[in-house]
């Protein structure tokens, strides 16, 4: 078939987006002709858009004939950006809304001026079905994150199109720290019943489509990111940073010496809001775990910006010396060495998968979701464990003293790495139920 590729997120500053959509592109690429991609640049896209509810069909094309209009659009952009949180009038100043029919007529009115949406226009494409790539993004919070609201337009575009929805890799989820929206549950419980297939990734993302989406049949396969087992677990090693911790740009960072034959453990942070809401805490609070890590860890101890949101880290390691692995690293090189850390300290999902492939164990923290608690019983874990994203004194004792327990356990070692290879045979048949 040819397929139409939607949630491609390789675009994104995210070790795990990078990484899960590749291995799901290549499983759907192995026995289809991807034909389109719609990525993240566009799902998520909204701080660069000029819409305004009130603008007619000719006021778009008027502004995108202006000379200057490449120059003008992004400052209008953030202009319309701030307008909308200003005036808590999302539906003023974004296409897209629950009413996917209007979604898609306010979506080819502003299209003109909005070059950037073109991807979205889905009828510009010669497909068969769609695959939609799930991922993290369905979570039901209020106020709804628009990205689920625009992937779930694409499903009823194709849908009303006579085409066939893939709906793959995905977790469903409340935020544990907000309200669920019932208005946006009911609409993709309505498009999802339409689907050929809905694949949960995790047991609790299947048991919350059971209970919430009443219309829907799922099926439970994990993750596409277990399928890089091989790809992990191959021959070459990542022993002198200095190859590999790439940066946007030139710094002495970039040229770092790190040997990583050596044991050492990881700490990365966490997709929880609480990270964002209390920076200046959770700096303090990291620099504390670093210290507390140091006084009894003999061995090196090395931070991991593993997405955009983990920049703070920045600040960690300038202020305790810590060397910073850098989000520019090379995909496989950042995987391999997740892989053989002795331990890995985060509240990041995908991250945490690429470590399980070598056997890391891990120490958690909470997230935006219940992703981090759902993985470690995927991974079948003894003791199922979630600590603060800004963890209490206390907490930082207890991530220390459980990291220091688990950073020389070969059997444990084994155990997840060997229960990792099962579940990458179980998600390669993903791409069987793509037909």
């Amino acid at each position: 078939m040819k397929i139409l590729y939607v949630g491609d997120n390789r675009i994104r500053g995210n070790y795990g987006c990078r990484a899960t959509s590749t291995a799901l592109s290549l499983m759907v690429g192995a026995k289809h002709s991807i034909v389109g991609r719609v990525t993240g640049n566009v799902t998520e896209t909204f701080p660069r858009i000029v819409y305004f509810k009130y603008f007619p069909s000719w006021a778009y094309k008027i502004l995108a004939n202006l000379k200057y209009w490449n120059k003008i659009q992004p400052i209008l952009a953030r202009v319309c950006f701030k307008l909308q949180r200003m005036t808590k009038k999302s539906e003023w100043f974004d296409f897209v809304s629950h009413d996917m029919e209007k979604s898609i007529k306010n979506l080819k009115k502003c299209l003109p001026a909005n070059p950037v949406l073109s991807e979205l226009d889905i009828e510009r494409y010669d497909f068969d079905a769609v695959v939609v790539n799930g991922e993290g993004s369905f979570i039901f919070c209020t106020p709804q994150w628009r990205e689920p609201l625009v992937m779930t337009m694409c499903m009823y575009w194709a849908e009303k199109l006579g085409k066939k929805v893939f709906f793959m890799n995905a977790m469903f989820s409340d935020r544990p720290d907000n309200e669920r929206n019932q208005k946006t549950l009911s609409l993709v419980n309505d498009i999802l019943s339409k689907a050929e297939v809905v694949v949960a990734r995790e047991n609790v993302s299947f048991q919350y489509v059971k209970k919430n989406l009443p219309s829907v049949n799922p099926v439970l396969i994990p993750d596409a990111l277990f399928t890089w087992y091989d790809l992990i677990n191959d021959n070459h090693i990542i022993e002198n940073g200095k190859y590999y911790l790439a940066h946007d740009a030139e710094c002495d960072e970039a040229y770092s010496n790190l040997d990583f034959t050596k044991p050492y453990i990881l700490v990365s942070g966490s997709s929880s809001s609480k990270i964002g809401e209390h920076l200046k805490e959770t700096i303090e609070t990291y620099c504390s775990l670093i210290r507390g890590l140091q006084a009894k860890y003999a061995h090196s101890i090395f931070l991991i910006q593993v997405c955009e949101g983990d920049e703070f880290l920045n600040e960690v390691s300038r202020i305790t010396n810590i060397p910073l692995i850098s989000i520019e690293t090379p995909l496989i090189a950042a995987a391999k060495i997740l892989a053989n850390a002795q331990v890995y300290i985060s509240g990041r999902y995908h991250p945490a998968i690429m470590a399980s492939l070598g056997g890391t164990p891990c120490v958690f923290m909470g997230s935006n979701s219940h992703k981090t608690w759902s993985l470690q019983s995927l991974l079948e874990y003894d003791d199922v464990i979630e600590y603060n994203p800004v963890p209490s004194k206390t907490e930082i004792a207890q991530i220390i003293s459980d990291a220091l327990k688990v950073a020389n356990d070969n059997v444990l070692r084994n155990k997840i790495r060997a229960r990792a290879k099962a579940l990458g045979e179980q998600a390669i048949k993903m791409k069987d139920l793509i037909e």
